[in-house]
């Protein structure tokens, strides 16, 4: 069956549905009551179906309707998106992209291959990187300074009401000295543990916390916080204590002072993009559509 709805109809019917009476529809996209009643009616006619019960008061959508009124609400948001896209790719038109990494964490390493294909392929885009705490993160995300925030998947943010989208689950590894007392494990337990110093960059001490939760006192084991990594990997040394990583430091890679090892257990460190649900830049949809190969993998 060939059906010439319009899409100035379906903007109307979705007008209606969603204010569930005629006049408040019509007042919303700024034509007439008999306008929108009239354009409704041909739609219904083309369809050969009621879409709304006229008898409700307020109206309602018949089940066909409210079937139509799923898809079309779904395709026109996809019309739209593909609309701004064309935009932003016109010659001539540059868009732009934020994009935070949390400190403390190397994220950045598994994603700038991404970054440089979004480069590639949407070369008239204008992207900016930085390492930002958690909290200059939520802050930037709140007033949309920064589109897309990558970092550990904490309980911060969805208190914070953003959109928490898995990405990427990673080893935890327990990093020392290769002079420490357990340098010379394959394999940890929690009993190894035991006594031993961990410095910690917020919010490692929640890692911790997840690590050792139901099976080990944590009054057995010593946490300090210290202001960064780079401390974290000095304490280490010049202490002989231990802190948490993970595969993708860099500072693990390329340093024949550090000894790491894999911590089984049931946390791990969960990575997670995070967005504003209000940030309309349609730039943001892209990197999400190139990131998706990375979600829900792990390197477990």
């Amino acid at each position: 069956m060939e059906i010439n709805m319009t899409l100035l109809q379906l903007k109307y019917f979705i007008a209606v549905a969603e204010t569930r009476n005629f006049t408040h529809a019509a007042e919303q996209v700024y034509t007439s009551q008999p306008t929108i009643s009239r354009q409704i009616q041909l739609l219904e006619d083309e369809l050969g179906y009621a879409l709304f019960n006229r008898n409700s008061k307020p109206i309602r959508l018949t089940e066909p309707g409210q079937i139509l009124y799923e898809g079309v609400k779904a395709a026109i948001s996809e019309i739209n998106y593909t609309l701004n896209m064309a935009e932003v790719a016109s010659e001539g038109k540059i868009g732009s992209l934020s994009i935070s990494f949390q400190s403390g964490y190397y994220s950045e390493y598994m994603f700038f291959p991404t970054i440089n294909e979004l480069r590639e392929t949407w070369s008239s885009l204008q992207i900016r990187c930085n390492k930002l705490f958690s909290w200059e993160q939520i802050k930037g995300l709140k007033n949309e300074s920064i589109d897309i925030a990558i970092g550990l998947d904490l309980p911060n943010w969805e208190k914070s009401g953003f959109t928490v989208i898995p990405l990427k689950e990673v080893e935890t590894l327990i990093v020392m000295s290769t002079h420490h007392r357990l340098a010379n494990k394959q394999t940890l337990d929690y009993n190894d543990l035991c006594g031993e110093t961990f410095f910690l960059t917020e919010p490692n001490g929640y890692q911790v916390d997840k690590i050792f939760k139901d099976h080990f006192n944590l009054k057995n084991v010593h946490q300090v916080e210290v202001s960064s990594s780079e401390v974290a990997y000095f304490k280490v040394l010049s202490d002989n204590g231990l802190t948490i990583s993970n595969p993708y430091d860099p500072v693990l890679l390329n340093s024949p002072q550090y000894h790491s090892i894999k911590f089984d257990s049931e946390y791990s460190d969960s990575y997670v993009c995070v967005i504003n649900p209000g940030n309309t830049n349609p730039v943001i949809k892209l990197f999400l559509n190139l990131i998706s190969k990375y979600c829900i993998e792990t390197d477990k």
